[in-house]
């Protein structure tokens, strides 16, 4: 019989952040308009298929369990140097003056919930995901 450890659950948090970091990112950087382009449907597509498959390895069988934070952990870190390289030209602007990106409060939104995703699928890594009755 199989019964649910801590792992289990640390991977599923980690699977409703990426979701809801590709959620966040779509939704707020999509209207953004800026000199520079801010929003790449490719981060999403990353963030929530992987999402997908992770839920789909954790609840599937017991020996496909531990793929599903290896798969968060590259798709959340792949996803962030993504985001890092579409706002670097924002960021850097407003940190020396030039041009003010004035939604710098989404900015820092959609990157804490990447990096968040990237951190509990990271410890999860470590747990055991399912443990013998």
């Amino acid at each position: 019989m199989k019964v649910k450890a801590a792992g289990y659950y640390v991977t599923m948090l980690a699977c409703v952040l990426s979701i809801a970091a590709a959620i966040a990112y779509g939704v707020l950087f999509s209207a953004i308009e800026y000199k520079e382009p801010v929003f790449d449907q490719r981060i999403c597509l990353i963030l929530g298929v992987a999402a997908v498959v992770a839920f789909l390895l954790l609840v599937i069988s017991k020996p496909t369990a531990g793929f599903a934070p290896a798969i968060l952990c590259v798709a959340s870190g792949i996803s962030f140097m993504m985001f890092v390289m579409m706002v670097i030209w924002p960021v850097s602007d407003t940190i020396y003056g030039i041009d003010p990106f004035p939604q710098f409060t989404q900015l820092v939104i959609c990157a804490a919930l990447i990096l968040l995703t990237l951190l509990f699928s990271e410890v999860a890594l470590y747990m055991r995901k399912y443990k013998e009755a």
